[in-house]
């Protein structure tokens, strides 16, 4: 067995709220910390089950860190996690964001786009650009205002003039979808590349803007994942078994995935669900 398959336990060492709806979960583990932007561990709690979580920025103490929306009954079992509450983990697992030789990205300017939960992976791969010489601005997609994660963090490392949020509501930034105020960037700006992490339906129109105007894309999904392990394959999508070819896809296997790429899911029991 490896060693990233050995479920470790680990305690909550501080909780933090990034909106109104979405928490930090701050942990010491080691294995979390080395970590590449876009992998995800698979978390146990007691009573909740087992969940894959998208592993977040470190905290100045060098603690790792995922978040959480409650969203269902375990992942709301998981919101209410206080410190000291012990949690396993596994991992990390997955494909990570490919970010190529910083001698090849010197010119390059990139979109980064998230929703909820899915500004998780994109603050850590934002942080990890802002190492290089690449220029990256982002959208940030939210209902409302306070439910904007992540805002403060967002324009600390691209920017305050590079972060674009946009509310259904027009409570905050742009009143609009996330897609939309991609489309006008797009418009504006050349952008060599575009990565996605949240609502499938929001990426899924990102997708058809990045193709129309040939832009490729790297984009996180989220699957139901009951292993991490690609043994049980819940998690398949078309022909990729998502915990061990993703979760980060690129262009050409997005293009394949016509037939369910914004449109159906698995649920648990494996049949295919509208989404």
């Amino acid at each position: 067995m490896r060693t990233a398959d050995v479920l470790r336990d680990t305690k909550i060492h501080s909780v933090a709220q990034e909106s109104s709806n979405i928490r930090s979960l701050f942990f010491q583990d080691e294995a979390s910390l080395s970590a590449a932007p876009g992998q995800f561990v698979m978390v146990w709690l007691p009573g909740a089950g087992e969940f894959p979580m998208s592993l977040s920025l470190p905290s100045r103490k060098g603690l790792a860190s995922i978040a959480v929306k409650a969203m269902g009954v375990g992942s709301e079992i998981l919101y209410a996690a206080r410190q000291g509450d012990y949690l396993g983990m596994r991992g990390p697992y997955g494909k990570a964001f490919q970010l190529g030789s910083e001698k090849s990205r010197a010119s390059e300017r990139v979109l980064l786009v998230g929703g909820g939960t899915g500004m998780v992976p994109m603050i850590v791969l934002a942080k990890a650009l802002s190492k290089t010489a690449v220029s990256a601005m982002m959208v940030i997609g939210a209902k409302k205002m306070d439910e904007l994660p992540f805002l403060d963090l967002s324009k600390k490392i691209v920017g305050t003039r590079n972060v674009f949020p946009t509310t259904d509501d027009g409570s905050y930034g742009f009143k609009g979808l996330a897609h939309e105020k991609v489309r006008e960037l797009v418009a504006m700006y050349k952008f060599d590349e575009i990565f996605s992490c949240g609502p499938e339906k929001m990426m899924v129109q990102v997708f058809r803007i990045a193709e129309s105007n040939h832009i490729p894309v790297q984009f996180s999904l989220e699957r139901i994942m009951k292993c991490g392990i690609a043994i049980c394959g819940s998690c398949t999508i078309g022909d990729i078994v998502l915990c061990k070819d993703g979760p980060v896809l690129d262009s050409r296997q997005l293009a394949s995935l016509g037939n369910e790429f914004g449109l159906l899911h698995r649920d648990m029991t494996g049949a295919l669900r509208p989404l």
